[in-house]
């Protein structure tokens, strides 16, 4: 099982981060009984850490809910470790592919139902949906012609509705 966590970083000090970050998802996988292999890389500033663990089912959880627990355990960690915050939405917590299968499953969802809308010339709303998965759904709406979103409702009802462009 695979667990990758992914930190956009406000320092250019980032062989500190990394190990700070590797230190600190071994510990509390530890802490969740897990007992993790760790790799750490870095892209355009961002470090990934992935970590082998079994269990993943209980670290993700119904819908994903464990994980985004997990990753904002982990967040807080890190900003106390570091005493740096972290840019908004820079850690990306991902345990056996979960978000990157949810990733690729958001932008085929969305190019299918833009071009619904395309087709029908009549807006679609939606499932509500939180706010990591809005914002892939946005991206990919972005780079279609013809279509705009945006994000309509409050808290738990927050929702996408995809429209033609006018």
């Amino acid at each position: 099982m695979l667990l990758c966590v992914l930190f956009a970083l406000t320092s250019s000090d980032n062989m500190d981060k990394k190990l700070i970050a590797s230190e600190l998802a071994s510990e509390l996988l530890k802490m969740m009984g897990a007992d993790p292999k760790i790799e750490v890389s870095e892209t355009d500033g961002h470090i990934r850490i992935t970590a082998s663990v079994d269990d993943a089912g209980f670290l993700i959880g119904k819908d994903g809910e464990n994980l985004r627990a997990l990753q904002h355990i982990f967040q807080l960690m890190f900003i106390k470790k570091t005493m740096e915050p972290l840019i908004s939405g820079g850690l990306i917590l991902d345990i056996n592919n979960y978000y990157k299968e949810k990733e690729n499953y958001l932008q085929a969802f969305a190019k299918n139902m833009a071009q619904k809308v395309l087709d029908t010339k009549r807006p679609a709303i939606l499932d509500p949906m939180p706010a990591f998965e809005r914002r892939i759904v946005h991206l990919t709406i972005e780079g279609i012609d013809g279509v705009v979103s945006e994000s309509s409702g409050e808290g738990s009802e927050r929702r996408i509705i995809i429209k033609p462009a006018n």
